[in-house]
């Protein structure tokens, strides 16, 4: 990865004759020791970090200073930006002669920004735009979902209130979406779309890969209650049981819970996870789904990208990235008594 460092120079003023400053971009990746790209469905923002020498004991080394809250970007090496963010934490290593650098994009203003509104009759791309608005963050391609929801977000992040609201869509539409930074833009993608042109395969590109299966967290029944303890119906994965035996969890009811929805999200099936390193590729990236051919493994078809972390040192570029077996969206719940 190319990493350039948004910097300043000083130019004569055409008309003027004088001195000024002006904004440039500073290759400085020929300083940088190692670079780490990365993300995860869970994570709001990616995060870029990043390694550099620095000597002062040796005259002959530039020297070269990267402050906090600066601009970074990252670039593939056929010139595509692939990162842009800011400075969030430099660490100076006397000892080692290194700074470690770390950079997230502005997905992370809007995870730490808060804010109280009510949304009235609102689509969840206007709340999204809405909410970038007032924490002053550009928008750009977002889903169209055309359905109108109403709720109150008391105390959320930004992130929060647009996840909230794309969940609520969700459910009208049926369809699962991702927040994503394009450049300084956000944009909400329909997740699980399938990266084009690429193939992990166990005979190109496959370092090492594992996979699990486990059923140590299975929840197959649940005995509901009321608010006193008193039973009022059992719900069941009867194949489950029949399969793996009976392991059950207790719900109680109350006013404000949505049942269905709850219990439904109480239940846990097999867990599998699956582990690839491989060579590197910058489309690979979490919400989006890869096609895997491992045999060994048996990690065949086509998988979500769950979380990806991307290297690069040497001049290699490498990846790990852990995958899912479906195509899950990160959700966040509104209250019921926080809906109108």
């Amino acid at each position: 990865m190319i990493i350039k460092h948004m910097g300043t120079k000083t130019v004569k003023d055409e008309q003027t004759g004088e001195d000024k400053q002006i904004s440039v971009e500073i290759d400085i990746s020929h300083l940088v020791n190692k670079s780490e790209w990365s993300g995860s469905r869970f994570q709001a923002a990616r995060k870029l970090k990043f390694t550099y020498t620095q000597e002062p004991r040796d005259p002959n080394w530039p020297i070269y200073v990267v402050g906090i809250g600066e601009t970074v970007k990252g670039y593939s090496e056929d010139g595509i930006l692939q990162f842009m963010g800011n400075v969030y934490a430099v660490e100076r290593k006397t000892s080692a002669s290194t700074i470690d650098v770390t950079c997230y994009d502005n997905m992370f203003i809007l995870s730490k920004s808060k804010t109280t509104r009510k949304f009235t009759n609102m689509t969840a791309e206007d709340i999204t735009k809405s909410v970038c608005a007032e924490m002053g963050i550009k928008v750009g391609n977002l889903a169209e979902t055309k359905e109108k929801i109403t709720f109150i977000a008391n105390e959320k992040s930004g992130y929060q209130i647009i996840v909230m609201a794309y969940t609520e869509a969700a459910k009208k539409t049926g369809k699962k979406y991702q927040s994503i930074m394009n450049g300084d833009e956000v944009c909400i993608i329909e997740k699980g779309s399938l990266i084009e042109g690429l193939v992990i395969d166990q005979y190109r590109n496959i370092t090492d890969s594992s996979f699990k299966e486990s059923i140590e967290n299975m929840i197959n029944k649940v005995m509901i209650v009321d608010d006193k303890g008193n039973l009022i119906r059992y719900e069941s994965n009867d194949e489950h049981i029949k399969k793996y035996s009976m392991i059950q969890a207790v719900y109680k009811e109350g006013k404000n819970k949505n049942t269905q929805e709850e219990v439904k999200n109480i239940f846990k099936g097999p867990e599998r996870t699956g582990v690839v390193d491989c060579l590197g590729d910058y489309k690979a990236l979490s919400s989006y789904s890869v096609e895997i051919r491992d045999i060994i493994t048996q990690l065949s078809g086509k998988f979500w990208i769950k979380s990806d972390t991307h290297a690069f040192k040497d001049g290699q570029h490498t990846m790990k990235l852990e995958i899912e077996f479906e195509n899950l969206m990160t959700k966040e719940t509104v209250e019921k008594n926080q809906e109108r």
